[in-house]
């Protein structure tokens, strides 16, 4: 078997515990299912996730830094590779 999965943490992304772990997963999650064709706004994710707008950009810059999200226009839209892995392993069940 292969080391455990926790060993693959890509640089940027938050180790579970730490507060900004929590951010970018509910950002990808949110970011991942059914996302508007136009992108989402950074001050409206803010606010629907009840982070401040300086923790929701910290999470964004960290998952567009491991290519999860992209962000075009002012607006956040998941990767083509989260697209992918939402397609093959869908995140909201």
């Amino acid at each position: 078997m292969h080391g455990h999965r926790s060993d693959l943490w890509s640089a940027g992304v938050a180790p579970p515990g730490h507060p900004a772990h929590e951010h970018q997963r509910r950002l990808i999650l949110e970011l991942a299912v059914e996302p508007p064709p136009d992108g989402d706004r950074v001050e409206d994710l803010a606010q629907t996730l009840d982070l401040t707008p300086v923790a929701l950009k910290a999470a964004a810059d960290a998952l567009i830094a491991v290519g999860l999200c992209e962000r075009r226009d002012g607006r956040l839209f998941p990767s083509a590779a989260t697209r992918a892995m939402d397609a093959l392993w869908p995140l909201a069940l």
